[in-house]
């Protein structure tokens, strides 16, 4: 690849493939290097082949960035022209390309659907992915949710998890209870239209579309090809796949995130959207598993840590007060009598 002539800037036509959403932050990531660097970018959406064709014979384009049908098609472009290739596709080793790691991805679905207990892990997509076994038509997810044990589905889409949940319910299986389900691209719209909220990974578009303004420059300064492979962002796990069973670690959860916060304890909202659950679900769910409201379980653990620092440090009560988020010394004392029936001084000099 010759290097291009740099005085007019590079001329760039940007295909759009389909979701208008996600390839705009793709597309303003792209345009972040692409402004620093000087090129004038042509945004193409309807009829990208003609148009580009179109451009290309005005030679108005130095390189073309898109979603590619096939390395066939591109061999029908002009010689030195800049290629890169954005999407899931494999096009060979011989095209720049930027798409997303399903693999990075797989992983976490697969320790979030083993933490929630289900037995048997699917990959429900068009083309396989991974190691994990694969579902590739309809009929033989419908085939799969007949079984009784609990099974998990990750699926390369949050469309293609709505559509899973719909088939799951026509053969009688509850979500999340009896299956699972992970998508990707956390989109809001699948997940109304799915009646539940669906867990996902999250694509990061704008990455990408900075990743494929960096991988144009090489390929424009006769660079060897390369293919890059970003990471999805870290899982939202919601309704769609956390089953109660899963709730029983939750006790254990909230401590965790607690009691470095016991001073300045957040929302019960907060805790709910670390659990990837709406408030009156979670609440609901806990309750049901531990016997108490969460925020009733919160003021037991507020007074057990009272308890321990009396115990085990010579800290003032004032201090104590002020670690467990009531500064106030004489409302401590009070809160502290009401649920053990002694004052701290007392507490803490009981043998």
């Amino acid at each position: 690849m010759s290097k291009y002539r740099k005085s007019h800037g590079l001329r760039v036509a940007y295909g759009f493939s389909g979701r208008i959403q996600d390839e705009m932050e793709a597309y303003q990531g792209f345009l972040e290097v692409a402004d620093e660097m000087g090129w004038q970018v042509w945004l193409l959406h309807e009829h990208f082949e003609t148009q580009l064709r179109r451009l290309l014979e005005k030679g108005l384009v130095d390189a073309v960035v898109g979603n590619f049908i096939s390395a066939h098609w591109l061999e029908t472009l002009p010689a030195g022209l800049g290629v890169v290739h954005r999407g899931e596709s494999d096009l060979g080793e011989a095209v720049f390309s930027v798409s997303l790691d399903m693999f990075s991805g797989m992983k976490q679905v697969e320790s979030h659907l083993e933490e929630m207990g289900y037995e048997r892990f699917f990959v429900y997509s068009p083309k396989r992915v991974g190691e994990m076994s694969w579902i590739r038509s309809r009929d033989s997810l419908r085939d799969i949710l007949q079984t009784e044990e609990p099974v998990g589905v990750f699926c390369t889409s949050d469309f293609l998890a709505r559509e899973g949940i719909h088939i799951a319910r026509s053969v009688g299986r509850q979500v999340p209870e009896q299956v699972g389900f992970v998508g990707v691209g956390d989109r809001r719209l699948d997940r109304l239209l799915a009646e539940i909220d669906i867990s996902s990974l999250p694509e990061p578009h704008r990455e990408m579309g900075r990743q494929a303004a960096w991988l144009l420059q090489e390929c424009m300064e006769g660079g060897e090809a390369r293919q890059i492979k970003v990471s999805p962002g870290q899982l939202i796990a919601r309704q769609s796949s956390r089953r109660q069973e899963g709730v029983v670690a939750l006790k254990a959860r909230l401590d965790e995130w607690l009691l470095p916060m016991m001073s300045d304890p957040p929302p019960v909202e907060d805790w709910a959207r670390r659990m990837g659950m709406s408030r009156r679900s979670f609440e609901n769910a806990f309750s049901r598993d531990h016997g108490v409201t969460p925020y009733v379980y919160f003021m037991q653990r507020r007074v057990q840590e009272a308890q321990r620092l009396l115990r085990e440090t010579d800290w003032t009560i004032s201090r104590i007060g002020q670690a467990v988020g009531i500064p106030d010394p004489p409302r401590f004392s009070a809160f502290f009598r009401k649920h053990t029936g002694k004052t701290p001084s007392a507490w803490r000099t009981e043998p």
